[in-house]
């Protein structure tokens, strides 16, 4: 009603557009404000956090600079300086061991560091040892051979944002066997977020079978892997999401893999870290190899659940477990039967240390049924 709005009513506006998280119309506003009076610390510093809030930390850092010069707010100086403490250094280390009923055995121990190299960008390395044994009986392939072996691997990699919504992998290592051919590893990953609800990614790798099959005799006859990746995942609404993914490999043996599956969460209860969840996938081999599990068509299906449970203070129990039914086939003969993994483990977070132990068990479907277990032990330390 007043003859003309008050001076300050554009950068109220935006401000309290900010608050509700529109940071594209915000920011408008605040340039605009900007342009025409450079030297406004209240826009530049609206500016600095709507930056931060939209996730655009290298961005945010220039404004609060800015912002600091024009005048010297203290709460625009906190948040300047829990901003600059978002950099971090990490380290950490990890041991995994694998067994299967086909009596194959799998250890690897390593260790990690990281460092925020800027707000955009992370340089990490790490270093660890793989042990591998497979107690082979009279009908087994490659039974000339020795029946373990052990290789030291190494992988230095960054990861790069670009603006808010594309992010880049790039990590190059190799893998040096004792008895096999030593392998190259590398691995690249491009990430496009249209909104903070969606992510797709594209992931190539390059490196040996070991992983995909868990089988000794891949790594002695040299099978080497590339592979590609294709995901999507969406937040569908406050307590649903969704997740598809389709990739294929080429194999240097001249087989050929191609995978598919997806599957559908839901967050029952808000309050609550519990997920229900819904898994679909396939698998595809071009030909048999005697060296790796290789079938025609791998098909399952499992319904789980999933969460996290507070003990006492940091310590928290987290669970994933799930059953369902799975269908095999290869070299002609088809197996159907039932299939389940559970999965048991304990967190602990506190003043940048954490530390996580995990157990877990599955069986699916092969030409007879096929059980694993595995243990971890993962700490860590970002400060």
């Amino acid at each position: 009603a007043s003859p003309a709005p008050p001076p300050d009513l554009a950068i109220e506006r935006a401000e309290v557009l900010s608050w509700a998280g529109r940071n594209d119309e915000a920011r408008a506003i605040f340039e605009d404000v900007l342009a025409r009076s450079p030297d406004d610390p209240r826009a530049a510093r609206g500016l600095a956090r709507t930056y931060r809030w939209s996730g655009q930390r290298t961005k945010a850092n220039v404004w609060y600079i800015r912002a600091l010069a024009l005048q010297d707010d203290a709460e625009a100086r906190q948040e300047y300086g829990a901003l600059r403490g978002e950099l971090k250094k990490k380290i950490g280390a990890d041991a995994f061991a694998f067994s299967d009923s086909e009596d194959f055995s799998y250890i690897r121990t390593g260790a990690e560091a990281s460092l925020d190299w800027d707000f955009d960008t992370r340089i990490y390395a790490y270093t660890g040892a793989v042990f591998i044994a497979h107690d082979r009986d009279s009908e087994d392939v490659s039974l000339d051979s020795a029946d373990h072996d052990s290789a030291i691997e190494g992988r230095l990699g960054v990861e790069r944002r670009f603006a808010t919504r594309w992010k880049a992998t790039a990590e190059l290592g190799g893998r040096g066997w004792e008895r096999a051919d030593d392998r190259v590893l590398a691995r690249g990953v491009l990430e496009y977020a249209p909104d903070e609800n969606a992510v797709a990614a594209l992931e190539v790798d390059h490196g040996d079978q070991l992983e995909h099959s868990y089988s000794l005799e891949s790594v002695q006859q040299g099978v080497g892997r590339t592979g590609g990746k294709l995901s999507y995942w969406r937040q569908l609404s406050r307590a649903w999401e969704g997740y598809g993914e389709v990739g294929g490999a080429w194999l240097s043996d001249s087989n050929g893999e191609v995978t598919m599956g997806g599957s559908v969460a839901w967050r029952p209860f808000p309050a609550v870290d519990v997920q229900i969840a819904m898994a679909l996938d396939a698998m595809h081999y071009q030909d048999l190899s005697p060296y790796y599990y290789s079938p025609d068509l791998d098909l399952g299906g499992t319904l789980s659940m999933m969460g996290r449970v507070p003990i006492h203070g940091a310590l928290a129990f987290v669970f994933d477990a799930g059953g369902g039914a799975g269908f095999s086939q290869e070299q002609g003969a088809s197996s159907f039967g039932p299939a389940y993994r559970a999965k048991v483990g304990l967190r602990w977070d506190r003043g940048g240390f954490s530390a996580a132990l995990d157990a877990a068990r599955s069986q699916s479907v092969r030409e007879s049924s096929y059980t694993t277990h595995e243990a971890a032990l993962r700490l860590s330390w970002s400060f």
